[in-house]
Parts: C-alpha cells; sequence; structure tokens
C-alpha cells in the first residue's frame, strides 16, 4: 500500500533556482521553542538590571537601562542607557505612564521600540492600554506614577513589572537573577509607604485628640464644673490563634469611656477591625490573630468633679483585685513524680488556676503505698494549710474504694496518705478544689511589728507577713514578699461621701 503524506512547515532548505524563499517570522520562528518572551537576565555583572526602569535624580527625568531581550520571538537589544524626560503634569489628580517595549511588525515598521506612553489623569488612575494596533507587540515594562504638579520622580514611583506577565524573564539554563536592584526597589517603595501610613496615623491621632478636647471643653463649659480625664492600658499577647480578645479593664465602662485598640502598633478601627461583646469585657475580632500578636487596649475615663486622687487611686487598686480574682490560667498539665503516670491519655493529671481558686482533675496508676509522692504543686498554687480529701481507687476488677489524699502547704507535695490494699495498676482520682494562700507564697502568719513615721522609714529586709502603721499616713502596710501593701485603712465617713460622689 502507498504512503499518504501530509505537509507541513519545515525548514530551512536550499533553494534551487529561488525555488525557497523564508519570511522574518520563518527566521524567527526558532526562537519560540528555544525561549519564551521577556527580557533576558544577563547583562555585564547585575543581570536584574536589563531594561530597568530608574529614577534619575531629583528631576522629571528617568532612565531604560540597556539591556536585551526576545520579544514576539525577536531578538530586542538596547545597546546603551536611554534617558526619557517625563512630561509635565498639570491637571488635578495624579497620572499613571508607562514604558513599553514596542515590536512593529507592520510592512510600513519592521523595528523594534523603546515606547514611554502617558496615561489619562484621574482620582484613581490607570496605566495606558497597550497591544491597540493589529501586528504591533507590545510589552509594559514599568509604570509610572506622576503627581499633580510633580517636579521631580522618585524610585518609590515607579513599578517595576519585569518578571510580570506583562513582561517576563528569560533567563539561561544555568544563570540564575540577581534579586540586588529588585530588593532595592521594594525596600524605596516600602520606605514610602510607611512614611505614609506614619502621617496618616499621625494626623489620625491629633484629629481624635484634638475632637476629646472639644468634647471636654464643650461639657465642661456646660457644667461649669472641674473634668479630669485618666488613661488605663492594658496589653494582650496571643500564645495561639484567637479572635476574641479580654479588655481586663474591670472599670471600663462601653456606655461612658472611650476606648482605644492597637494592634501590633497600628489603630484599630470600632466596627470594621473590632467589636465589642455585649458584656464590654471583649473585643471581637473580625480576622482571627495568628499566635505571638500584641494588641494593646487603652481605656480614658472622664471623671467630673469630686477628689480626682482618690477617685482613681480607688479604681486602680479595684481594677488590679479584680485582675487578681478572675485571671485564668487554663488547664496545665500537673508533672508526675517517679513511676507514677497518669490512668489514660484522656485522665491526664491536670491543674487549674481562676484567681486563687485551684482545681485539680484526672487520674493517677502507679502509687505503691501510703507516702508516695505523686506530683508537686506550682508555688503559686500551694494551699494556705495542709489539705486532706476524701477520694476514690478503682481496681482492675472495676471495685471502687476509698482513698485518702493529702496536700501539704509548705511544700506543695501531694501524696495518698491511706490507702488499704492497692495495686500500682489500680487508678485514684485527683479530683479537688481549694484556694491558694495569699498572694501565692507559703502559709503566712500575719505578725504586727510596730510604727515608723513615714513609708521611707519602712524597714528594708521585712518578713512575709509583717505589718507595720505608717503614722504619716494612719495606715497599716503588709509585706506580702514583694512589696508593701495597704493592709487596713481608716477612712471616715467624709471620705466615703466624697469618693462616692467622685465616681458617681
Amino acid at each position: 500500500m502507498a504512503d499518504q503524506t501530509f505537509g507541513v512547515n519545515c525548514g530551512f532548505w536550499d533553494a534551487i533556482n529561488y525555488d525557497r524563499t523564508y519570511s522574518a517570522d520563518d527566521m524567527n520562528r526558532p526562537y519560540s521553542r528555544l525561549v519564551a518572551d521577556g527580557v533576558f537576565a544577563a547583562n555585564d555583572g547585575a543581570p536584574s538590571s536589563d531594561l530597568q526602569v530608574v529614577a534619575s535624580g531629583a528631576s522629571m527625568n528617568i532612565t531604560v537601562q540597556k539591556g536585551q531581550g526576545i520579544f514576539a520571538h525577536k531578538w530586542f537589544e538596547n545597546p546603551s542607557s536611554l534617558l526619557i524626560t517625563v512630561p509635565d503634569n498639570t491637571a488635578l489628580y495624579s497620572r499613571m505612564d508607562s514604558v513599553v517595549v514596542q515590536v512593529d511588525k507592520r510592512t510600513s515598521g519592521r523595528v523594534g521600540n523603546i515606547v514611554y506612553r502617558t496615561g489619562t489623569p484621574a482620582q484613581n488612575p490607570e496605566p495606558p492600554a497597550i497591544n491597540t494596533v493589529q501586528n504591533v507587540i507590545e510589552y509594559r515594562v514599568a509604570n509610572i506614577t506622576v503627581g499633580a504638579s510633580a517636579s521631580s520622580v522618585s524610585q518609590a514611583e515607579i513599578t517595576d513589572l519585569r518578571g510580570s506577565s506583562e513582561c517576563p524573564w528569560v533567563t539561561a539554563l544555568i544563570q540564575q537573577v540577581s534579586t540586588a536592584t529588585l530588593w532595592a526597589q521594594f525596600q524605596a517603595a516600602y520606605a514610602a509607604q510607611y512614611d505614609q501610613y506614619t502621617s496618616d496615623y499621625l494626623a489620625y491621632v491629633e484629629a481624635q485628640r484634638q475632637a476629646w478636647e472639644d468634647f471636654i471643653r464643650t461639657l465642661t463649659d456646660d457644667l461649669t464644673v472641674s473634668t479630669n480625664v485618666v488613661s488605663f492600658t492594658s496589653v494582650y499577647e496571643s500564645e495561639d490563634a484567637v479572635s476574641e480578645i479580654p479588655i481586663r479593664i474591670a472599670s471600663y465602662a462601653p456606655s461612658t469611656d472611650v476606648l482605644q485598640v492597637f494592634i501590633n502598633g497600628l489603630l484599630a478601627t470600632g466596627g470594621g477591625d473590632y467589636t465589642l461583646s455585649e458584656d464590654g469585657t471583649k473585643i471581637l475580632l473580625a480576622e482571627e490573630l495568628e499566635a505571638g500578636q500584641t494588641v494593646v487596649m487603652i481605656v480614658f475615663k472622664s471623671i467630673i468633679g469630686g477628689n480626682i486622687e482618690s477617685a482613681v487611686s480607688l479604681i486602680q487598686r479595684l481594677d488590679h483585685k479584680i485582675d487578681q480574682f478572675t485571671e485564668d490560667s487554663g488547664w496545665v498539665s500537673l508533672a508526675l513524680e517517679g513511676a507514677v503516670e497518669a490512668w489514660s491519655d484522656d485522665m491526664k493529671p491536670m491543674i487549674r488556676m481562676v484567681g486563687n481558686q485551684v482545681y485539680l482533675r484526672g487520674s493517677v496508676k502507679g502509687v505503691e503505698d501510703a507516702g508516695t509522692l505523686i506530683a508537686t504543686l506550682p508555688v503559686n498554687s500551694k494551699p494556705g494549710a495542709d489539705i486532706t480529701f476524701l477520694s476514690a481507687a478503682v481496681d482492675t476488677e472495676g471495685v471502687i474504694y476509698p482513698v485518702t489524699v493529702r496536700i501539704e502547704a509548705a511544700s506543695g507535695d501531694i501524696t495518698v496518705e491511706e490507702v488499704g490494699t492497692i495495686s500500682t495498676a489500680d487508678s485514684i482520682s485527683l479530683a479537688c478544689s481549694f484556694l491558694a494562700n495569699y498572694q501565692n507564697n507559703t502559709t503566712m502568719v500575719f505578725a504586727y511589728q510596730g510604727s515608723v513615721a513615714t513609708m521611707e522609714d519602712l524597714p528594708e529586709d521585712p518578713n512575709a507577713g509583717d505589718v507595720w502603721t505608717v503614722e504619716e499616713t494612719g495606715n497599716d502596710y503588709l509585706w506580702n514578699g514583694a512589696e508593701w501593701e495597704l493592709f487596713s485603712q481608716v477612712i471616715t465617713d467624709l471620705q466615703i461621701d466624697e469618693i462616692i460622689d467622685s465616681i458617681s
């Protein structure tokens, strides 16, 4: 059977009496199989500078650096740096221009060009169109933002598009693209954007401060009373991804106080970046915050009239005390001693502190006899006095029998006091709750030591539990192991009235 033959494009061939002719497209077609269109990253010493558009000093000039490329399957070369003067912008809005690599395949053209194309001024300017003429192939190398009445073009106003879909890179098989000049471009743009954000933020803060002062001035003028403003700050650092942040400022009243929230140093907007929970104790983030982020919350509270020092002192102490009694550690694994281990993965011994309330849960095995050390409590969760409580043990047959567990106040050691007949395979429950000792210290005995004239006269090396009267204030102060704390205070009926009037 004879062959069936189908013609395809193939070349090149020797001509016999000029019976083979080839066009420029035929000659350039092999380029499309070797390399894709784009800029060659192969200039002297700095590959990423090929055909790069850079600012030329504090002027309206830009420079297109020398370089080579393959465009429309044709070789393209800019043999030396090309200086271009950017046209002035006399409009009220900014303008976006483009530097374009052009391959004109028309019979009237047959040439490669570098074209500077001017855009149209607008409130939100767009770059000018390319590839609008048949057989004229164009690649956008860079965009240049020209501000209204601009007198110069900076590097930050030039957007490099080499390496994008509008003007790709062409790299050799071994040579890689240096990113040195690209990184310089990014740094310049980043610095300019950072300066703009900083300027906008400072202007916003100043406007808010002025608005607040105008509000207070109007309020005090109308009421003809003295007004004092105090601020309270709460800092939260996320350990895990989180979308709810506790404010932890107990005196915060959403209906009357001003709240400002800063996420990683940037001011967040209420209603956009976050909203308040219904009870006003938390902020609910619009987007989840990753671990390791910082949120700062500042509450501004206006206190009109009254004794400002007494009111502020009272609020600060109240906030501090409420924080102490509401801080939640969450469930934390309890470190076990010796051969003692968790009964199961679902029953691991864990501890949790809410304020000074301590909760234990979980079960253990591996207890040999009475006195076996099970675990030692962290120092801040030790009880104020020795604790014994009745618990339950379960043997391998499922039989339940009572055991007595002991927690020593001084050491925090957890042991089994009475076990009866027990096997190391038996399960012993540790479930209980109790109050941790005052100020998270070991057992403290309050001891009155006498009186001194001023706070400066208090002993420099006191014992935990020492109480002294300071004659200057008429109050008693307790050394809690870390600092002097107000232990008792005599407040007259008049002072109580003044404090209530200051807050209300």
